[in-house]
């Protein structure tokens, strides 16, 4: 009966120490999936919300990630620069990723430009310029409002949307 019991415990030691070695190759699993993953790759699925500087929360499907960011909601599309966004929520990474984009954020500006469309442009201290796309520079668009012309360096933009 001794030996029962002796066995007995073994085979449970023997059990939980299995269980322990494969939980702890389980978690290395997932640490080196994660230590993978670039933060665009959170941005995809059906509804993602990012908080982006000068702008607050948006919310929808991300349709394209690149040198920029597009975000369609119910209403429109908004071109985001990834570097005003500055939190993700509602992925956690095992969404299937974002379409890549590989427009620039250049050869967007221009594509309003050309189509003439007004456009909304967020700075990232959260004022807006609003109006057409008259120029696109290196590093700079252009936008005409109300008789002047006013030019923003992109990196002080967080986002630009057709009205």
């Amino acid at each position: 009966m001794r030996w029962d019991r002796l066995f007995t415990d073994l085979e449970g030691a023997a059990v939980d120490a299995h269980a322990e070695e494969r939980d702890a190759l389980a978690e290395d699993l997932r640490d080196e999936q994660w230590s993978r993953l670039s933060w665009t790759d959170l941005l995809g699925g059906p509804d993602v919300r990012l908080e982006v500087a000068g702008l607050g929360e948006i919310r929808g499907r991300v349709v394209g990630v690149g040198d920029v960011v597009l975000v369609e909601d119910a209403l429109r599309t908004i071109v985001v620069l990834p570097e005003a966004i500055v939190a993700i929520s509602g992925s956690d990474g095992r969404a299937a990723t974002a379409p890549t984009l590989r427009r620039t954020r250049g050869q967007l500006a221009r594509a309003l430009r050309d189509a003439g469309a007004r456009v909304r442009v967020v700075r990232r201290d959260g004022r807006a310029v609003e109006g057409v796309v008259a120029a696109v520079g290196s590093d700079f668009v252009q936008i005409t409002a109300t008789g002047r012309s006013v030019s923003l360096p992109w990196a002080s933009i967080a986002a630009l949307e057709e009205r």
